[in-house]
């Protein structure tokens, strides 16, 4: 079964390549997160047909190099010899973030790049079991330049070092959601913000079950606290020795344990108001207190 990180690179694989310079750009998002130098060559390696079949197709639209693909057991890579993938590396490594300056400067092809990265390095956890995506890279420049390009999209990742590699990562729902929407994942964004809701909705029946359990709790220990003093004036003076409105309030409370203020109020002739209840009790509450 494909994990919601393979579905959302299945997804943005389909998604139409656009303009030579984002075509570029996705290329070298790719290239910079899932490329290995090696002599001289760069192998670039992923991990499904569809990435990497995506991959040569940027590299034809914006370069005219023709990629061949290979297999390598569970993996598919490229190996990359063409003077046109090092002119444009160096072009990269010039610049002063390790990313081109006009894709710093255009917002498609910074969403580009990004859904390049992503599909070179990038993963993202099931939604509905935590909320996290990450993007993994060997070298801290490619992290540093990354991380300022996240930035001027207003995606605020953190990195961290992790056993030699360098990461950016965001636990936030809502960071997330809008990285997906800057790559073009608009299916796995919709998902995660669907998930986000049906959480939300579930806190919020749990916070208002727990207020009106703790609101009746109260109303329950006030009367019995109620109740109480009820039963030891009657016991020692008798009820009807109290004043005729302390009488009635007393008789409603002692027989209507469950009811709240309110309720007991409105069954008083004439009906009383919540304070009014509650003036009358505390009154009885005193008189039972210098019994």
């Amino acid at each position: 079964m494909k994990s919601f990180s393979q579905k959302t690179k299945e997804y943005l694989c389909k998604q139409e390549t656009g303009a030579v310079c984002c075509c570029e750009a996705e290329m070298m998002g790719i290239l910079m997160f899932a490329g290995r130098f090696k002599g001289t060559e760069v192998r670039v390696a992923l991990e499904s047909r569809e990435s990497i079949g995506r991959f040569a197709e940027l590299a034809q639209k914006s370069l005219g190099v023709s990629v061949e693909v290979e297999t390598a057991k569970s993996s598919y890579f490229c190996v990359l010899t063409h003077k046109k993938f090092f002119e444009i590396i160096i072009e990269y490594e010039k610049s002063a973030d390790g990313i081109k300056e006009n894709v710093m400067n255009n917002e498609c092809c910074r969403d580009a790049f990004l859904r390049g990265a992503f599909l070179g390095g990038g993963t993202i956890v099931d939604p509905n079991k935590n909320y996290n995506m990450e993007f993994v890279t060997p070298s801290k420049r490619i992290c540093d330049g990354f991380k300022k390009m996240l930035d001027s999209l207003n995606l605020g990742f953190r990195t961290v070092e992790k056993k030699g590699t360098f990461v950016l990562y965001s636990k936030n729902s809502d960071i997330i959601c809008d990285a997906l929407a800057h790559m073009g994942a608009f299916s796995s964004q919709m998902e995660v913000l669907n998930v986000k809701i049906e959480r939300e909705v579930r806190n919020d029946i749990t916070r208002t079950s727990n207020g009106e359990t703790a609101n009746m709790d109260k109303v329950i220990t006030a009367a019995i606290r109620q109740i109480r003093a009820i039963e030891k004036i009657d016991e020692k003076m008798g009820l009807d020795n109290l004043d005729e409105d302390l009488r009635e309030v007393a008789i409603l409370r002692r027989d209507n344990k469950d009811l709240s203020l309110e309720q007991l109020g409105k069954q008083l002739t004439p009906p009383l108001s919540k304070s009014g209840v509650n003036h009358r009790l505390k009154k009885i509450l005193d008189i039972a207190e210098g019994l």
